[in-house]
């Protein structure tokens, strides 16, 4: 199967390749769903280049495991953070190595059958909005799955109401400001019940308020088995919300593991381009050992010292 040839990826724009591949596979899900499918993926010596041998992922490739939980993915703008997920869902395809997700090669499914599998919210919610409502708009993947009625009406209910969207189900998506359409793409990513969903940069244009809302629902997904890959440069939600991450610099996985060793290593985090989270910074200024990752950590060795 040829590359995706759009690099904006975009999936639901009218007449995209994702809406038209949706309504010629859709049928094709049902097969899908008889398989048991598992909270995670692998990969295997990935390499990846945009046409032109833009390199992206060079030799040896990419390897790595992921299992349920919250993982966040951090790195430099150009790092290959966005291009890694769309590989996950077949939205691009590797040059050389394997890609499980869910327990299913991802070379031998379509992106229409890995939308069942890997619920995706975009950082550029533009990139994602074409329906006319909000309600069709999160509908629209369960629909394209072929899914009952009374299955999608529920789903579609209970994504709504936990991304606070209930009153606007009417609204036209485009009629409402940068967070709330952030908040459309997730409850899609949400509605769509994969066992695996991949939120790119879901605090962009978000307050203190919406932030709190966003890690008890990523907390929610945790709970109920599923693995949540978040994208993101904002650490200081990765230390409220994810308890591994992994550190992506230049094309290259510098660190898988315990978010709280990632934040032990300053010179890491610098390279990456990125600052510790700001409650980090603070104990690391007032020598706390460990080094405090999240505001819970840092209350409790301000606490200590009393």
């Amino acid at each position: 199967m040829p590359r995706c040839s759009n690099r904006s990826g975009r999936l639901f724009m009218c007449g995209s390749p994702r809406a038209s591949v949706f309504h010629r596979h859709g049928q094709q899900h049902s097969r899908l769903q008889c398989a048991p499918l598992m909270p995670d993926l692998r990969l295997e010596q990935v390499t990846f280049a945009y046409p032109g041998d833009v390199r992206v992922f060079g030799p040896p490739g990419l390897t790595l495991e992921l299992k349920a939980g919250a993982t966040a993915l951090v790195g430099e703008n150009g790092a290959g953070k966005t291009t890694l997920t769309k590989l996950l869902n077949g939205l691009l395809r590797p040059t050389t190595g394997n890609i499980v997700v869910a327990g299913q090669p991802v070379a031998e499914r379509t992106v229409a059958q890995m939308a069942a599998l890997v619920g995706y919210a975009f950082q550029n919610p533009d990139d994602q909005l074409f329906q006319r409502t909000v309600y069709d708009e999160v509908a629209f993947g369960p629909r394209a799955m072929k899914r009952p009625a009374e299955r999608v009406a529920v789903a579609v209910k209970n994504a709504l109401e936990r991304c606070g969207l209930s009153q606007e189900a009417k609204t036209h998506p485009h009629d409402l400001g940068l967070p709330d359409r952030k908040w459309v793409t997730i409850a899609s990513a949400l509605a769509a019940e994969s066992p695996v969903v991949v939120l790119d940069e879901p605090t962009l244009g978000q307050d203190w308020a919406a932030k709190g809302r966003l890690k008890a629902l990523v907390k929610s997904m945790v709970d109920s088995d599923r693995l949540v890959l978040i994208v993101t440069h904002d650490l200081d939600f990765v230390a409220e919300a994810c308890s591994r991450t992994v550190v992506l610099t230049r094309g290259v996985i510098r660190y898988v593991g315990p978010t709280i060793s990632a934040f032990a290593d300053e010179g890491m985090i610098h390279e990456a381009g990125l600052d510790l989270p700001s409650t980090t910074r603070l104990g690391l200024a007032l020598g706390f050992q460990p080094v405090p990752v999240g505001e819970g950590a840092f209350l409790r060795a301000i606490g200590s010292k009393r």
